[in-house]
């Protein structure tokens, strides 16, 4: 081997299929299904998932919720950047999310969001942080918040549009959601370590959001 290619291999964000095998770094998702099918056996943390979805309010924040309240202990925030909706907070409070622990960050810019969600992996205060992307994020983009999320606790989600399914990504679990009449489908596209193609159906419960929420209302900071 090279001394070029060694030290590529090197690289945290370059994973081998034939490395020796690393500690779990995950939460589970109460989804029996879902745990069976994903490689850690469940959320991966000190990682970047990527969750694919067309129409924001299908039943993604009634997916993770359950992890969520797992890793959103007290100290621990569940932090939104631009959301398409605003949370809503007495579902979140519903579900053990106390207000204080909620922060939603609305960036002016791609810039400015680029460097907040930067920030929040660099600190690791956030058991969950959710981010929809105000612009296509690139390969080297990507590759740097993968390298930031190493170093975190928590789940580190960018809720992307099923297009993105076609791009190359180092997110280490990109998963595909579809809205259905009782729940979802979910289709795992990619999962470090682990097979991909697998498709479960799922039943959801109610959501936690709300469109006509007025954001004066919510006790949520908004800087």
């Amino acid at each position: 081997m090279n001394n070029k290619l060694a030290t590529l291999l090197e690289r945290a964000d370059i994973w081998q299929s034939s490395a020796p095998q690393q500690p779990r770094h995950s939460v589970a998702t109460s989804y029996s299904q879902l745990d069976s099918a994903l490689h850690q056996g469940g959320w991966p943390t000190r990682a970047i998932t990527e969750l694919l979805c067309d129409q924001p309010g299908s039943g993604e924040l009634q997916l993770l919720m359950p992890a969520i309240k797992k890793l959103c202990r007290p100290g621990r925030q569940l932090i939104f950047i631009s959301p398409p909706q605003q949370p809503y907070a007495p579902a979140l409070q519903q579900a053990g999310i106390a207000p204080e622990q909620v922060l939603v960050i609305q960036p002016r810019s791609s810039a400015d969001q680029f460097w907040a969600v930067e920030q929040v992996l660099r600190t690791d205060l956030a058991g969950a942080m959710l981010v929809w992307p105000q612009q296509t994020p690139d390969l080297a983009q990507l590759r740097k918040l993968q390298l930031a999320a190493q170093s975190t606790q928590g789940l580190s989600l960018l809720m992307r549009p099923c297009s993105a399914a076609l791009e190359s990504s180092p997110a280490a679990l990109r998963v595909q959601l579809e809205p259905t009449l009782t729940g979802c489908q979910l289709t795992i596209i990619k999962q470090r370590g682990g097979w991909a193609g697998q498709v479960i159906q799922l039943s959801l419960s109610a959501t936690p959001e709300q469109a006509d929420i007025p954001a004066s209302d919510l006790p949520v900071h908004i800087p």
